[in-house]
């Protein structure tokens, strides 16, 4: 009796066991059945073209050399791209990425609307960097929007210039960006991305969040 009461005891341990194990994965089962699956991120690519830099005009040759192995930095977040030509301690938005002239970089985005900004500046006559910001920085906003489609490709190009036309202080040469977009619809007109005009805001006058308020 001893033996078989022994017995009966391990067989019905091991039966509850092998219930609760059965259990345990019945319940986990279910609840993974039950659970809402997270909602699927659709996609699409955005190839940031930066062109080699070219100029319509002569320039001395160490000048030319120099901006040849320029380089843009720019960033993405929540829909906006932004392009600064201002040292981002100054900027308030995660300009991660460097691209140099007659690179590119090809980044996987969430699909959406996208716009393009850029923070220009202008050479000018300043004993103090507050003061160069104050006179030669401004902001573009919303210069090309762009449409991210899920499983489809979308090119940023951005064409590095010196005009004919273009003006410059002592040692100071500043390319004219010049930007489009390409889909598989066709592509925009070249847009400069930082050039002043009459929708530019200027450096004081700009009070929206790119630019960094220390605190």
């Amino acid at each position: 009796m001893r033996a078989g009461g022994r017995l009966q005891g391990d067989y019905m341990r091991n039966l509850m066991m092998g219930l609760l194990l059965q259990a345990g994965v019945a319940v986990s089962v279910s609840a993974q059945e039950q659970a809402p699956q997270a909602a699927m991120v659709e996609t699409g690519t955005l190839v940031v073209d930066v062109k080699p830099f070219t100029s319509e005009k002569e320039l001395p040759k160490k000048v030319d050399e120099q901006l040849k192995s320029g380089a843009l930095e720019w960033g993405v977040r929540d829909g906006q791209v932004v392009f600064s030509l201002v040292n981002k301690q100054f900027i308030d938005f995660p300009l991660n990425h460097m691209t140099r002239y007659g690179q590119q970089e090809t980044l996987s985005l969430p699909a959406g609307e996208y716009r393009v900004t850029g923070i220009g500046l202008e050479m000018t006559t300043a004993f103090s960097v507050k003061k160069v910001l104050e006179r030669g920085a401004f902001v573009n906003e919303d210069v090309v929007a762009f449409r991210i489609e899920p499983g489809k490709t979308t090119t940023l190009s951005v064409n590095p210039v010196i005009r004919r036309d273009a003006t410059f202080a002592v040692n100071f040469w500043m390319p004219t960006l010049m930007t489009r977009i390409t889909t598989e619809a066709g592509e925009t007109p070249e847009t400069a991305l930082n050039t002043r005009g009459p929708a530019s805001i200027a450096w004081p006058q700009y009070t929206g969040p790119l630019k960094f308020v220390a605190k």
